[in-house]
């Protein structure tokens, strides 16, 4: 039995193209995913105030939900309707490895019957660790 001639003569190579090609997809990756969890705060609101609130200190996976003064669910920076928010909120569930928490940005102006539905799909869901976000009011 012959041997080959690239291992009689030692010279094998590793082809490092695919381990290249995989680590320029996950930096493009991780750039847009982070782009877009940026995108999520920046829509222009003007949140509810309230006298008083937390900050937001333990760092688990966040769904954001913004809810537009014309009652229009803008998730990661696209219009909704129900089922696209069903179809995310799972999505965020099944991605999480704790329970999924819910932060509900929405105009004070926006009315309730806006705001509802998100609160019935979450509840619908078993999403029970829902944060609205506020502007604090300052005390003088």
């Amino acid at each position: 039995m012959r041997t080959p001639q690239l291992l009689a003569s030692g010279g094998t190579s590793i082809n490092m193209t695919p381990m290249i090609d995989v680590v320029f997809l996950l930096i493009i990756f991780f750039l847009v995913s982070s782009h877009m969890a940026k995108q999520e705060n920046n829509v222009q609101l003007d949140l509810p105030n309230a006298l008083s609130g937390m900050d937001d200190l333990v760092e688990r996976d966040t769904l954001v939900v913004n809810i537009l003064p014309s009652g229009t669910w803008r998730v990661a920076g696209i219009d909704v309707e129900e089922a696209a928010l069903v179809a995310a909120l799972r999505r965020g569930q099944m991605a999480a490895p704790a329970p999924l928490r819910l932060k509900i940005r929405t105009d004070k102006t926006a009315a309730y019957q806006h705001i509802e539905p998100v609160l019935r799909i979450a509840s619908d869901l078993g999403i029970g660790d829902i944060v609205f976000s506020v502007y604090e009011e300052r005390r003088r």
